[in-house]
């Protein structure tokens, strides 16, 4: 099929996950004859607005993947891109991968923009962290950077704080910046994760580790679901309104409902074994789509 088909190029600026993109770039090459280009071979460092010119004018990129780890750097790459290339379009837009790299930013966003979606209740000060926990509101303290590289996802989060005293004690050596603070809603031994691929969408059940330290292999295994039309609906509305198209989203049902509590712009998907081809195929069809809008525009003007 590949050898039917013309030769097309596309950009990453990846620095997570490699295995994965390693995995797409040798989808799209044997089935679709897509060209994936590494703009971050030689790392975040090397990445300017002279090296990406230049890689620009050699290969004739149509769509460009970002996905990164937290960093401060990363500004440099948003603000280059949208420079430089402000017309190849992007799987997931680059605000939306900026604002996911912060949980404050991505639930401010939430709040403010996405209706009929529960989150639980966040904080921005350590003063309405204390006046919560004041008024009887457990609260859970994490890291606010949401992809940091090497660092395992329980030790992200610092705990469960139930007093001003203890939340004190717990930020020591901290800074607040840095902090993440939000409403506890309880403990929960499953959590729902759900995966989008365009209009594609998924959802399976896994044990959350920070209650469930003991797994069987058998419990380790993630169980398929099926999710709640109502609630699916939401979840492509948020990424809609984020500039999403590939993404994942936590949840646990509550007796108020589900709530969403994570938000990843293009997470891992090691879990959906079909998650690279649905991947590789909506790349694709993205990139079709973007050809033929331009080949209409190009026959209007002329």
């Amino acid at each position: 099929m590949a050898n039917n088909l013309k030769k097309l190029y596309i950009g990453a600026i990846c620095n997570r996950d490699l295995q994965v993109l390693e995995q797409i770039k040798i989808f799209l090459s044997k089935n679709y004859n897509i060209v994936l280009i590494d703009f971050m071979k030689h790392g975040l460092e090397a990445f300017n607005e002279k090296y990406f010119k230049k890689r620009l004018k050699k290969y004739p990129i149509v769509f460009l993947i970002v996905k990164l780890t937290t960093k401060k750097e990363n500004q440099k790459v948003y603000d280059i891109v949208k420079s430089v290339a402000p017309n190849i379009s992007t799987l997931n837009s680059l605000s939306s991968v900026q604002s996911c790299e912060s949980r404050k930013a991505t639930f401010r966003f939430i709040a403010k923009n996405v209706k009929k979606v529960n989150i639980p209740k966040y904080y921005n000060t350590i003063d309405q962290a204390k006046q919560a926990l004041t008024d009887g509101i457990k609260i859970i303290v994490k890291l606010d950077s949401h992809n940091i590289p090497d660092l395992p996802k329980n030790d992200r989060i610092l705990g469960i704080i139930k007093s001003p005293n203890e939340l004190e004690f717990f930020i020591k050596g901290h800074s607040v910046d840095q902090l993440f603070f939000q409403q506890y809603l309880g403990k929960f031994d499953i959590i729902n994760k759900v995966y989008v691929i365009g209009q594609w969408i998924v959802s399976i059940i896994s044990h959350n580790r920070l209650q469930s330290t003991n797994l069987s292999p058998l419990e380790i295994i993630h169980i398929r679901t099926n999710i709640d039309d109502k609630l699916k609906r939401r979840i492509k509305r948020l990424g809609k309104k984020l500039g999403m198209s590939v993404y994942g989203v936590d949840f646990i049902e509550t007796s108020n409902g589900p709530y969403i509590v994570d938000v990843n712009d293009f997470p891992s998907f090691r879990s959906i074994p079909e998650g690279i081809s649905l991947i590789s195929d909506h790349i694709y069809n993205l990139i079709q789509i973007r050809v033929e809008t331009v080949s209409k525009s190009v026959k209007i003007k002329s």
